[in-house]
């Protein structure tokens, strides 16, 4: 067995599932596993978001390390599910080293996105159907669709220009911004919050903020670290991005809250919202009209639990454990990972509304409304966070007792 070549299509598994969005428990279970399928003396592995390190003793006591370096990157959802499958398969069959490595090579050729086209699609309706989730009116919705529209194309350029990732989204919500308060002054939209929360919610750092409390609860505090960071990022280049746009006229009346106007409709509202954020995420096929029925079914629970709850953080995390529930069933019943249905799925319940807000009153001096929206939604967050955290480390319970148990049964055998 060639280890040194092993160690190295290893790491480059791991290297493509953490471009992907994985998390990092799952980039470091995948190469462990993947290299203890062969029987090394022992591997020890590290990964936070920029950098995974791979450390193997073969059985000739011979130490081999790879280190790889991970640059900026997005969240692709179908990218995920295939080499997260090219992890499993391998670890089942074990193939030889170079049988392995045309898998990865085939891997990487099956990669698909959608067009651009799809794309300002996606964007327009995704943004739309926010502003009507949040308690827009359908004018609202197709002035936040043109100011996604926009957001796309900004994105476009912006990437073609390699410019980073706080430069893209300043200039993204500043153009958002602008296009927002235009339409409203020329009569066609009713509330410049309305149509520029819909619009900023396919810029919130919702899979930022959701990451990094998860790997936070899951003990990987450097990982967390570093997600806050950028979610922090993100959230001011928003701000400074908008505030040009917010200084030029008085705040709108802010949103009616979605539970006030036809509740159940918004469960809809939250599953056409889906549909576009999930072409953003890179979502295929079956996986959408899962992903989709997530969200609806986290917003139906969060909907039904106010009247006996009465309090929206606990809300957010009985719809957080509804849809972790309705992810891991779903994840196994497919063999996917869980990620795959669940970031999209909690879209709806991200805090867009809040962040809007926080920045809002900071850019108007209102330190105290400030401190209290930031600290609420940052609650929000966090129980969304939990309630997922919760269902996994379950799920994760059971498997390994399942798994000592199946263990022990084949020693005794």
């Amino acid at each position: 067995m060639d280890y040194d070549a092993l160690l190295e299509l290893s790491t480059e598994v791991g290297y493509r599932l953490l471009e992907s969005g994985g998390e990092i428990y799952r980039v470091e279970e995948s190469i462990r596993r993947l290299l203890e399928a062969y029987n090394p003396q022992s591997a020890e592995i590290f990964a936070i978001p920029n950098c995974i390190i791979a450390c193997v003793v073969t059985p000739e006591g011979k130490t081999l390390t790879r280190v790889r370096r991970m640059p900026s990157h997005g969240t692709d959802l179908d990218q995920l599910e295939r080499y997260n499958a090219l992890c499993r398969a391998a670890c089942e069959k074990r193939p030889d080293v170079e049988t392995l490595r045309e898998w990865l090579a085939a891997a990487g050729e099956k990669s698909r996105g959608y067009s651009f086209p799809v794309m300002m699609a996606a964007y327009f309706f995704g943004t739309a159907f926010f502003s009507l989730f949040f308690g827009g009116a359908w004018q609202d919705a197709l002035c936040a669709g043109v100011c996604g529209m926009a957001i796309c194309l900004c994105q476009q350029v912006m990437a073609r220009r390699k410019a980073n990732l706080f430069f893209r989204t300043l200039a993204s919500a500043a153009v958002s911004g602008l296009i927002a308060l235009g339409l409203t002054v020329a009569g066609l939209g009713r509330s410049v919050d309305l149509i520029t929360i819909g619009a900023l919610m396919v810029l919130v750092p919702g899979v930022a903020i959701t990451n990094a409390m998860r790997e936070f609860m899951g003990g990987d505090l450097v990982a967390g670290v570093s997600r806050v960071a950028e979610a922090v990022l993100i959230g001011t280049a928003i701000a400074l991005g908008t505030a040009a746009a917010l200084s030029l006229a008085p705040s709108a009346a802010e949103g009616v809250h979605a539970m006030e106007l036809l509740p159940f409709l918004h469960c809809l509202y939250a599953f056409c919202a889906c549909a576009g954020v999930s072409c953003l995420l890179n979502v295929h096929g079956l996986g959408q009209i899962i992903c989709c029925a997530g969200g609806a079914l986290g917003w139906l629970v969060y909907l039904l639990a106010a009247p006996v709850v009465q309090n929206e953080i606990l809300q957010s995390f009985l719809a957080a454990v509804a849809i972790a529930v309705f992810a891991e069933v779903m994840a196994r019943l497919r063999k996917c990972p869980v990620t795959s249905y669940l970031l999209v799925a909690l879209f709806p319940l991200v805090p867009g509304g809040g962040i809007y807000y926080a920045m809002e009153h900071c850019i108007r001096g209102e330190t105290q409304l400030f401190l209290e929206t930031l600290l609420h939604t940052f609650g929000v967050a966090g129980a969304l966070a939990v309630g997922a955290l919760l269902v996994s480390s379950a799920v994760r319970l059971i498997v390994e007792v399942r798994r000592g148990r199946h263990t022990k049964r084949q020693r005794e055998e």
